[in-house]
């Protein structure tokens, strides 16, 4: 049974990032169950969810990345020893159509990253790392 208004779906690299920040399965499964609250993505501004908030989870777009797309979800749990987690992920725009032509029942919300955040800003880094995410999976995924 679909329950949601998306699918939520995690990129390679963003599952191998997440392996070695939390070897335990434990830590995994839990970070796994604050983001598969992205299956409600599409009804965040309904009267239950106020602005800026995905149930109990607050939420911004990344400001150096305008447009395009990614956001990054706040955890305010410590997970396996750490603090200030982020989960970056890319909501995509409704002009991408899918690879093969296929209809999908529901939409997809890409989980990018998931990391700790240690600094206000994000880095050159970052910026860069989230941006060919992004690219990769529009090029993977989806007709250009």
């Amino acid at each position: 049974m679909l329950t949601g208004s998306n699918f939520v779906r995690c990129t390679r690299h963003g599952l191998q990032a997440c392996r070695k920040l939390w070897p335990g399965t434990a830590d995994r499964m839990e970070i796994r169950r604050q983001a598969l609250k992205l299956r409600w993505w599409n009804e965040r501004h309904t009267a239950q969810h106020g602005d800026g908030l995905l149930f109990d989870l607050s939420y911004e777009g990344i400001k150096s990345l305008p447009g395009l797309g990614l956001y990054e979800l706040r955890l305010d749990d410590t997970i396996g020893g750490r603090t200030n987690l982020r989960i970056v992920f890319l909501d995509p725009p409704n002009g991408w159509t899918p690879l093969g032509g296929e209809d999908r029942p529901l939409p997809i919300v890409w989980v990018l990253e998931v990391m700790p955040k240690k600094r206000d800003g994000w880095t050159t880094n970052d910026i860069t790392r989230f941006r060919a995410s992004r690219r990769l999976v529009q090029t993977r995924f989806y007709v250009t």
